[in-house]
């Protein structure tokens, strides 16, 4: 037994020596699994996945160009001056940034257009950098893959099945996303970065705050109390925390730090808002989808959410509404329905079929689990079923039945010449007028949907307790 413990001691020392690498960021030897090397071949080979996977890189080159040059001047700041690194903007409207290993930052289009200026971008891609400068990547996964091998070698040596289960307990409370401490040095290196480049580092604290404020808008809407944005699910440290490390930050600061607030409105001037043309889009309270040449239109009371599987509408109360489609060729009828909601067809209610706008409509009522039903299914002789489906409380039926219907009702095809005259919404930059009803205005010219239209203009524009002062440039959804 001794022999052995000897020949483990040789093994470790020699595999924490061949393990042993240099920090750029810190200075510091670390002992790392992953080379550089390494590093550099997964950002590569995992590039094109994350485009896919996000729905692909918005093609912009006005901005791409923007965002390649700010990106690139932070990197020249850093320890990494002389690597390649690769800026992506992903076209979703989720508000979110990352990195890969070997130089690769990401962005989103949303994250893009509820910065407030050039500061604020700065630092989340500063930020990004710092994952990258730091080797998160190779500290995440020698800590993962590494306590992996270790266990396999501690279990030769140990019969002890306590040490063993607590061993592998231990390992797997590892997480997958950074640590809180990675996090809080990649605050660090973007402060350093962002004054190396002249930047006004307190902006990242503003923005930060801005997105906590966005995510209380998020829990309105979704009615999750902890419902959390992406990007602060990722990066878990609160404007508070920053704020700490801007004000402990020893290097040299500017004099007149660069906000950049004219040039970063400039660049994102005309670039699309919410989700792609092509997923559907909103204008006011009618959703538009040309690839299948289709709009519906619905009432004040209802926000909806475009989802990946199903559009859903909120409301103020409990009532929700799920728009969906299927490619069937069934016939739309009550063996249909009886098969879609899972539900025997002696329990479904006030049968209706009619047409209405050249689709055949088969629409009825039905009690589940307690809860209240009105559904609508819709087609016109294609390979195709539109469903609609209100789910609420029979206290709030008589409210929202007949709003559903009037949803129902509005279902259409559209020409081809009507499609060109629906654009997708778009970022405009103006200037605030001295005009009282300013904001009333821009509200009711703006595609916003109604519901929830002067909360997210406010956020959009970090305007929660503030006035819209006259000359001053805002964002608007046109």
């Amino acid at each position: 037994m001794q022999y052995l413990r000897l020949i483990f001691s040789i093994f470790l020392i020699s595999f924490l020596s061949y393990s042993c690498q240099k920090n750029p960021a810190t200075g510091q030897n670390e002992f790392n699994l992953l080379s550089e090397a390494e590093e550099d071949s997964i950002g590569k080979s995992e590039h094109e996945k994350i485009i896919t996977q996000f729905g692909g890189e918005y093609q912009n080159k006005r901005l791409k160009n923007y965002i390649e040059s700010l990106g690139n001047f932070l990197v020249s700041t850093s320890e990494l001056s002389e690597k390649k690194f690769t800026f992506t903007i992903l076209d979703t409207p989720i508000i979110n940034a990352f990195a890969l290993p070997g130089g690769y930052v990401y962005l989103t289009r949303g994250l893009i257009y509820l910065c407030q200026n050039e500061a604020q971008l700065a630092g989340v891609i500063a930020h990004e950098i710092g994952h990258i400068t730091a080797r998160h990547t190779a500290r995440r996964y020698t800590k993962t893959v590494g306590t992996g091998l270790f266990l396999q070698v501690l279990n030769i040596f140990s019969k002890n099945a306590f040490l063993n289960n607590f061993l592998g307990q231990s390992a797997q409370l590892y997480l997958l996303s950074y640590s809180r401490s990675q996090e809080y040095q990649a605050d660090q290196l973007a402060v350093r970065y962002m004054n190396r480049a002249g930047f006004d580092a307190k902006e990242m604290a503003s923005f930060l705050k801005l997105m906590e404020e966005f995510s209380n808008i998020q829990k309105r809407i979704y009615k999750i109390e902890n419902k959390v944005s992406e990007l602060l699910q990722t990066h878990p440290n609160s404007s508070k925390r920053v704020q700490e490390v801007i004000e402990s930050y020893k290097g040299n600061t500017q004099l007149n730090p660069i906000i950049g607030k004219d040039v970063f409105l400039k660049k994102i001037d005309g670039i699309n808002y919410g989700h792609k043309e092509e997923e559907g889009f909103f204008i006011k309270n009618s959703f538009i989808h040309k690839p299948l040449k289709i709009k519906f239109s619905f009432g004040n009371i209802f926000y909806f959410l475009n989802t990946p599987k199903a559009l859903i509408g909120t409301t103020d109360k409990k009532t929700k509404v799920i728009f969906n489609l299927d490619q069937s060729s069934k016939e739309n009828n009550i063996n249909y329905v009886s098969s879609w909601v899972n539900i025997s067809k002696k329990k479904i209610l006030d049968i209706k079929n009619f047409t209405n706008n050249n689709f055949k409509i088969t629409m009825g009522k039905f009690i589940k689990n307690k809860k209240y039903f009105v559904f609508a299914t819709l087609n016109d002789n294609e390979k195709m079923i539109y469903r609609f489906l209100l789910m609420t409380s029979k206290e709030e039926m008589n409210t929202y039945e007949k709003e559903f219907k009037k949803i129902v009702l509005s279902f259409k095809r559209i020409s081809d010449e009507e499609l060109k005259l629906y654009i997708a919404p778009e970022i405009k930059v103006i200037s605030a007028t001295s005009n009282s009803n300013f904001l009333e205005d821009i509200l009711a010219k703006s595609k916003l949907q109604t519901m929830f239209s002067e909360e997210i203009f406010r956020t959009l524009n970090d305007l929660k307790n503030r006035k819209v002062e006259t000359n001053n440039k805002i964002k608007t959804i046109y």
